[in-house]
């Protein structure tokens, strides 16, 4: 199966329950994942960008195959261009239209924390 986690929220702590559900979701062999998906919207793109101070967290997921998304409109609605996010993380257009595009597809929607 394919699974999308979606965070939102700005606050830290937050953002290290969020990239912890997600290792735990690829630590677990009773569930079979085909592609995970990491989509950070709202104040929550500020996690994925090059100053965060959960980098090594999110380069480690990176490693692990998982596809980090930052929206597009939420980075520019907060002056971040997407050439600060961390090497290999992805600016969207949108990412209430990647949500939708994804789940329509068949994806599994996690919201996290």
């Amino acid at each position: 199966m394919n699974v999308i986690l979606h965070i939102s929220s700005g606050d830290v702590h937050d953002w290290k329950h969020a990239l912890s559900n997600a290792r735990n979701l690829l630590a677990d062999e009773t569930v079979e994942t085909d592609a995970v998906t990491f989509l950070a919207n709202g104040d929550a793109v500020h996690l994925l960008v090059e100053g965060t101070p959960v980098r090594g967290r999110v380069e480690a997921l990176l490693e692990d195959g998982v596809r980090c998304c930052a929206c597009r409109n939420s980075l520019q609605n907060r002056d971040i261009e997407p050439s600060s996010l961390v090497d290999e993380v992805v600016a969207v257009p949108s990412g209430v239209g990647e949500l939708a595009t994804r789940q329509a597809a068949g994806d599994v929607y996690l919201k996290v924390p």
